[in-house]
C-alpha cells in the first residue's frame, strides 16, 4: 500500500465530486481509490424512483452498498434483496448485478468499493454526459471507458 497518498480528513456533506451515472442517477464521489492507496473507493448515490442500474458486472472490484433513506431491489447473481434504510448489501466482483428504486421516493445509498478503482468509472463517463448534453456521449467511447475499468453492462 502506497502511504504517502493516505490522508486523514473530513467531507462535508456538500463536497465529493458530483456527477451523472449514465442512467440519470446523481452519484457524489467522497473518496478516490487514489486518496486510499486503492484500498477502497467511497460515493453516494440518489436514484430516483422507479430508477434503474442496468445489469451489469464489476471484475476487479466487491460492491458494498449501504441504503441511508427510500427503498432499493437489488437482483445479485440469481438472489433478489429488498433493502431499505440501514440494510447493507454486498455484491462481490464477477457477479451479475442490477439496482431497481422500488420505492415512490429517490433512494439515497453509499456504494464501497473494495479494491477502489471503479469510481474513475462513473467520474470519466458523468464527466462525459455532462460534455455532451444535451446530446447522449458516444456509445463507443462509453463501451471503451467500461472497457478500461473492468466493467460491463449487459
Amino acid at each position: 500500500m502506497n502511504t504517502q497518498t493516505l490522508t486523514a480528513r473530513a467531507i462535508a456533506h456538500s463536497d465529493g465530486h458530483n456527477v451523472k451515472h449514465p442512467t440519470g442517477a446523481d452519484m457524489n464521489i467522497k473518496v478516490f481509490a487514489s486518496e486510499t492507496g486503492g484500498t477502497y473507493s467511497l460515493m453516494e448515490t440518489v436514484l430516483p424512483s422507479g430508477g434503474v442500474v442496468p445489469l451489469h458486472i464489476h471484475e476487479s472490484e466487491d460492491e458494498n452498498n449501504y441504503i441511508l433513506e427510500g427503498q432499493l431491489q437489488m437482483s445479485i447473481g440469481d438472489q433478489v434483496y429488498d433493502a431499505g434504510p440501514g440494510d447493507y448489501v454486498v455484491a462481490p466482483r464477477g457477479i451479475t448485478q442490477t439496482f431497481r428504486n422500488s420505492g415512490s421516493t429517490p433512494c439515497r445509498f453509499l456504494t464501497t468499493f473494495t479494491p477502489g478503482g471503479a469510481e474513475g468509472f462513473f467520474k470519466d463517463a458523468g464527466e462525459l454526459i455532462a460534455a455532451a448534453a444535451p446530446a447522449k456521449p458516444d456509445p463507443a467511447v462509453l463501451k471503451a471507458l467500461q472497457k478500461k475499468y473492468h466493467l460491463t453492462y449487459l
